[in-house]
């Protein structure tokens, strides 16, 4: 536990709400069960995979930058594993209701792409496409100038809702095979072809990511309920 005078020391520092906000997990986190021995082993793999650290290198690189011992690691990684099991408990059903509200920007599409600025080309190469003269593929190697806000060529996976809103809403609607006329979008023409809907499961990795979400909002709540000391 901090010591009140540390505490304001950290306050000064700027890290006076990030302190509040730790100890009001431990606080939370001191009515859950701890870690089995098995639980214990994966706790370090686990978060270090949520790192992004993929080598032995990578994360003694990031060890020593943050000062850490292995026993700091170690204690880091085990109190953030308890508190993805405390929040997949808790938000179990309400993790699997949010899913469903955003089912529809989860789902990624694979789609082929040409931006222009000019919308009489756009429409040239629009009718190339509908008559078969030209396909995507055979587009692109003919205007390798062609450079914009969006890039051309063959895209995705990517979740709709990562997609600027023009694409994201004809691709929803869309079949695969499908060729849009052309639309404006981000100062330009675009020519569109949903080619691959690969419709979000709500699997192991959609329900830690959701309840831990959810479980960030229970904490802010839990901040602002506990004034602080």
């Amino acid at each position: 536990m901090i010591d009140q005078k540390s505490q304001q020391q950290l306050a000064a520092w700027g890290y006076g709400a990030l302190v509040q906000r730790e100890l009001t997990r431990d606080a939370l986190l001191a009515k859950e069960p701890g870690l089995t021995p098995e639980q214990q082993e994966q706790a370090i793999p686990i978060w270090l995979q949520r790192q992004g650290l993929k080598t032995q290198a990578e994360a003694q690189r990031w060890i020593q930058s943050y000062g850490l011992s292995e026993e700091d690691l170690k204690a880091l990684a085990e109190r953030q594993l308890r508190w993805q099991f405390l929040c997949e408990k808790r938000f179990r059903a309400q993790a699997s209701t949010l899913f469903l509200k955003r089912k529809s920007q989860l789902d990624q599409v694979v789609y082929s792409l040409i931006w222009v600025e000019d919308e009489a080309m756009a429409q040239e190469l629009f009718l190339q496409l509908s008559e078969r003269e030209n396909s995507f593929e055979q587009l692109w190697c003919t205007l390798p100038g062609v450079t914009g806000q969006l890039p051309t060529g063959k895209q995705g996976p990517t979740p709709l809702g990562q997609l600027p809103e023009a694409l994201s809403e004809l691709l929803r609607v869309s079949k695969p095979g499908h060729i849009w006329p052309p639309r404006p979008a981000e100062g330009g023409w675009v020519l569109l072809r949903l080619d691959e809907l690969q419709p979000a499961v709500f699997n192991q990795g959609y329900r830690r990511d959701l309840a831990l979400e959810l479980g960030d909002q229970w904490l802010q709540e839990q901040m602002r309920a506990t004034p602080a000391k």
